[in-house]
């Protein structure tokens, strides 16, 4: 992430925390709880990258797993560590350069977060440097081909993206399409699937919000 971005991001959740109750946030995102697999890493070292307030990284936690939360924004992680208490852990760390020792985790989770980084290649090599050869990742980004985008631009104009988060304030965001995925973590094979169709769930399959993005480390 830029100097740039990452200011971006600080300054835009320092303003507006992205605060959501557990009850708030999974009936705005009913299809979260299952793609992101809060159920099935009892007992596994779980790595969330951006996880704000700290909601998916309690779901680990009260699911067994060993989970670690890493954020830029002060704000979130003040919040975050107040929600999970000594059921996580929570740490200040850019995503570019991870402040832990390679093959360190078995599962690597990151909802909503890759899309506001302007260098996600260089996360990436992060990601795949801290997982154990066989470890997984679970990424969500927002999708270039959704009703969103058109819908935003229809109401607003040249400065859609403004009104994508919780506030005016500027922040860098990205759209992805599953090629463009592709390349950015090739070689790795991937499964991709799109959730929330915005204006209709069923819809999401071919115009969600959201592209599921995951595969697993091979080699050393």
């Amino acid at each position: 992430m830029s100097v740039s971005a990452t200011r971006q991001s600080i300054e835009h959740w320092s303003q507006t925390p992205l605060y959501y109750s557990q009850e708030e946030r999974y009936s705005k995102y009913p299809w979260l709880y299952e793609a992101a697999e809060f159920r099935t890493h009892r007992s596994e070292r779980v790595l969330e990258i951006g996880c704000g307030t700290g909601c998916d990284l309690l779901q680990f936690a009260k699911h067994g797993a060993l989970a670690v939360g890493i954020d830029v924004t002060p704000a979130h992680l003040e919040l975050a560590t107040q929600r999970v208490g000594r059921m996580a852990s929570v740490v200040r760390a850019d995503a570019r350069a991870l402040p832990f020792p390679e093959k360190s985790f078995d599962y690597v989770y990151s909802h909503g977060v890759l899309h506001h980084i302007d260098r996600p290649r260089d996360v990436v090599k992060e990601i795949l440097r801290v997982l154990r050869p066989g470890g997984r990742f679970n990424v969500h980004v927002y999708n270039r081909w959704s009703f969103v985008p058109l819908d935003m631009m229809r109401m607003h104009g040249i400065h859609w993206r403004r009104w994508i988060e919780n506030s005016r304030d500027p922040v860098h965001i990205e759209l992805y399409s599953k090629r463009k995925l592709r390349k950015l973590f090739a070689p790795i094979k991937l499964e991709i699937e799109k959730h929330e169709g915005y204006f209709a769930n069923f819809l999401a399959p071919w115009f969600g919000w959201f592209l599921v993005v995951k595969g697993a480390k091979h080699g050393n």
